[in-house]
């Protein structure tokens, strides 16, 4: 009766794991819920060195320069030296939510495969899911205060040696 009793234990037990583990993994991430009304084709017929133009040069301090192999959102980059780097203070739809393409796009075109600079956050240098935390310069441009004004972006204001509030 025993031995009965905690088979049957077992498998409760472990169909509660299961369902727990399916339930997380089918959960989708949604972030803050951030999204805009930037058409996805909006920068198809400018050229980056047309929107960097726009900007002034940053007063941020290159720490350490790279080349960007992969955009895989609005706010997160890879590089050729395998950091993935999340952008410090702000925050990019989601995948799934609209204005994710747009603001992806843009990432696209000014980083993709080209040459970037971080200004690694002092404060925050890494964040929960290990990518490090900073400011991305293309051609000596804030990419980060670039997408806030474009309105790709919103401010997320988390301990950061920046204030995304004063690029805006």
């Amino acid at each position: 009766m025993k031995s009965r009793t905690h088979k049957i234990l077992m498998i409760t037990v472990l169909l509660v794991v299961c369902v727990g583990l399916l339930t997380t993994v089918s959960a989708k991430y949604v972030g803050t819920g951030f999204s805009h009304d930037i058409s996805d084709d909006k920068y198809d017929g400018m050229t980056a060195n047309e929107i960097l133009d726009k900007y002034n040069n940053t007063t941020c301090h290159v720490e350490e320069t790279a080349v960007c192999t992969k955009v895989v959102d609005g706010d997160t980059i890879y590089l050729d030296n395998g950091e993935k780097i999340r952008f410090a203070d702000v925050n990019a739809p989601e995948r799934g939510v609209k204005g994710y393409n747009a603001s992806k796009k843009f990432v696209k075109k000014l980083c993709l495969d080209k040459e970037v600079s971080l200004d690694i956050d002092d404060e925050q240098p890494h964040d929960k899911y290990g990518r490090t935390v900073a400011v991305v310069i293309v051609d000596n441009k804030n990419l980060n205060e670039m997408m806030l004004k474009e309105g790709l972006v919103e401010v997320d204001q988390f301990p950061s040696e920046f204030n995304a509030y004063d690029w805006l």
